[in-house]
């Protein structure tokens, strides 16, 4: 045996004593705590700085590929394993994972600086996957997952490096694999424990996928992963999960619904769109209504192919590759005003329109929270109101007077952000959450001038109930607002 031989043994060996081990009890017999792993971890932290300096003499010996000398493969795959078990995730922290904050930093290092990349997608990663596949079916299988936990973790996390955003070029995900991903999914989100709930999500989330559209419509499924994912809606149990749960209902809504031109049977979307509004309605949570909220305007702008939403106050105007929120929302507001019509939510027009006192009352505020959410009520007022035409929409009492409510509370709240004015010299979130007023207060006037036509006529006295001028083309509050907001960034400088 020659010296490399005998590094790549030694080096193996060590490895594996890092891999967290099959539990002797299943974490549905006894629940996983610091003790658990306590005589791993010391195991793990007296073991793991010496593959590190190995690593470190030896990378092109241990980590590259050598079609003509294949011995550093069970190095190789140990050494993936363990990197996705260990290296550190914000809100992330595992009872198995080292606490010593060098050790995580080093496993960033080879997580952030390509030797996980090269493992599993540079020359030699074919049959290095195919190995690692070959692992986790013996280890996720049927109930064995519970005794695996850091199995668990790194397959996640894998499948999510592999398939899902992190790679400019990911590999072809098979059926095969795909049907796994699926089986382990459901088996998580099956478990009645928040944590492998959330897994289970975060694997959907990767089948579901753009990438992988073709496979998912030959396959169906998306299907399977919408009837285990939906039955989770009433599942609030924080904000990570609100996320990955909705980010994953609206990959489905992007699979099956874009381009569908026909609205008149309920569908799975409109199942969708109810539950988020019930969801919405009941939410007392500021970040969880937060979470739903965004959502809903990702579902209002479905067909809006040049607007894209990324957050409550970042929208992108695609053609014209704009991403500055004011300018982006005055297209928004005229092409919704003169041109789209959202027919895809008309049967939901009334409730969302009733919707928006209630989500208003939610942003009054001065801190950037209340700002940001603000701007997302802004939005939703946008497309809640402005794309319906004129024969569709129902002048009915209760929406006449949601809307009137709206503007009422709206200059309300103005007035309270105009007293605070005075006494202020100049903060970073007021100053936020002010911007985002100033924008809805334009979206107002707009409406006041181009769209209230379709839901007031023209004796109703809407404009004497909102305190506006018809035939005066500017809007007072509008002007007096952004001269207060000139003064108060004046008076505190560039922010």
């Amino acid at each position: 045996m020659d010296q490399e031989d005998v590094i790549i043994e030694r080096a193996t060996g060590l490895i594996k004593c890092c891999k967290v081990p099959r539990l002797t009890r299943s974490i549905d017999e006894a629940q996983l705590q610091a003790d658990t792993f306590r005589e791993f971890l010391a195991i793990f932290d007296d073991t793991i700085p010496k593959v590190f300096d190995l690593i470190a003499q030896y990378e092109n010996q241990l980590l590259a590929y050598d079609q003509f000398n294949q011995d550093n493969l069970e190095f190789r795959l140990t050494s993936a394993l363990v990197i996705a078990e260990q290296f550190p995730v914000v809100n992330e922290l595992c009872e198995f994972q080292t606490a010593n904050r060098i050790y995580r930093e080093r496993f960033s290092e080879l997580y952030e600086q390509g030797q996980l990349k090269q493992i599993l997608t540079g020359d030699g990663s074919a049959r290095l996957l195919v190995r690692a596949w070959e692992h986790y079916e013996r280890v996720l299988r049927g109930k064995e997952w519970m005794f695996n936990p850091g199995d668990v973790v790194s397959f996640v996390r894998l499948c999510e490096f592999l398939y899902g955003w992190m790679l400019e070029k990911p590999p072809e995900l098979t059926q095969s694999v795909a049907s796994f991903i699926l089986s382990v999914g459901i088996s998580l989100v099956e478990y009645h424990d928040p944590e492998y709930e959330l897994y289970g999500v975060r694997l959907f989330n990767v089948l579901l996928k753009e990438d992988h559209k073709v496979m998912l419509k030959e396959t169906n499924i998306h299907q399977v992963v919408f009837q285990n994912v939906f039955k989770l809606n009433a599942k609030t149990k924080s904000e990570r999960f609100l996320t990955e749960l909705w980010q994953c209902l609206l990959r489905y809504v992007e699979i099956v619904e874009v381009g569908r031109t026909n609205f008149s049977e309920w569908t799975d979307f409109d199942d969708i769109v109810e539950a988020l509004l019930d969801a919405l309605s009941f939410e007392q949570s500021h970040n969880l209504s937060s979470v739903l909220l965004l959502y809903l305007l990702k579902l209002l702008a479905l067909d809006l192919s040049n607007f894209r939403i990324d957050d409550l106050d970042e929208v992108q105007a695609v053609d014209s590759r704009c991403h500055l929120y004011e300018p982006v929302l005055e297209q928004l507001r005229k092409y919704c005003a003169l041109e789209f019509h959202n027919r895809r939510f008309y049967r939901w027009h009334r409730r969302l329109i009733s919707m928006l006192p209630y989500e208003l009352e939610k942003s009054c505020g001065s801190s950037r929270e209340h700002g940001k959410y603000m701007h997302g009520v802004n939005l939703l007022f946008v497309l809640a109101t402005f794309p319906i035409e004129s024969k569709a929409v129902s002048q009915l009492a209760d929406v006449q007077t949601a809307l009137l409510d709206f503007i009422i509370v709206f200059k309300r709240h103005m007035r309270e952000q105009y007293a605070r004015i005075q006494s202020l010299t100049g903060k970073c979130d007021f100053l936020h959450s002010l911007k985002a007023s100033v924008s809805c207060d334009k979206s107002i006037a707009v409406f006041a001038k181009n769209v209230s036509n379709k839901y007031f006529e023209k004796d109703s006295g809407f404009w004497e109930a909102i305190g506006l001028d018809e035939q005066d083309e500017s809007y007072q509050e509008d002007r007096i607002f952004f001269e207060c907001l000139k003064d108060l960034q004046n008076r505190s400088g560039s922010i």
